[in-house]
């Protein structure tokens, strides 16, 4: 049977097509039919409000996604670069993005990653940093966003939906983040 794929370009092709897709299917269908936790919602995940649906659709809407990834991975440097105040971050898990749809994990980081970042900085900051990013981060690709800042109902959605970023779960020393 091996001999026919060592002489034949279409059981060769054909087999690695197979082996392909069944580890397609073992990696990406089998593990939330086997696990139902996976659409489950975290403990402390609870659903989008209305302004912070408008915020996530501006988040789209710019194309903030295209430079921001939202999963902190299961890399030391992940957990480390999403901590706080010297505490490692949580790797993401399935939980935490039940009610993300579309998903917007994101896979290229030119921008640091937001997914532990609700929080982290006030309405302040955010409206310094959505003005003129390299106020606050020297040599910031970033471009600024004064249509936003100078917007009355657009800022609070867009702030109101990044300070929803990691929040499902509690793991900050002494709760010291906006609720």
């Amino acid at each position: 049977m091996f001999s026919k794929a060592d002489n034949s370009a279409a059981w060769a092709v054909g087999g690695a097509l197979a082996l392909f897709f069944l580890g397609g299917l073992i990696t990406t269908v089998v593990p939330p039919l086997v696990d139902k936790s996976w659409g489950r919602p975290a403990p402390g995940l609870k659903p989008y409000t209305e302004i912070q649906l408008k915020g996530r659709a501006i988040y789209v809407r710019e194309g903030c996604w295209y430079c921001h990834t939202q999963q902190t991975r299961t890399l030391v440097s992940d957990t480390k670069r999403s901590g706080w105040r010297g505490v490692d971050s949580p790797i993401s898990t399935p939980d935490e993005f039940v009610y993300d749809k579309p998903h917007m994990f994101g896979t290229k980081r030119t921008g640091p990653d937001l997914s532990r970042v609700g929080g982290k900085y006030d309405t302040q900051w955010h409206r310094t940093h959505f003005r003129n990013p390299r106020d606050l981060v020297p040599g910031s690709v970033m471009p600024p966003f004064p249509w936003i800042v100078n917007d009355p109902v657009e800022f609070p959605a867009l702030v109101a939906y990044i300070q929803t970023l990691g929040r499902a779960k509690d793991w900050r020393p002494d709760h010291d983040y906006e609720k």
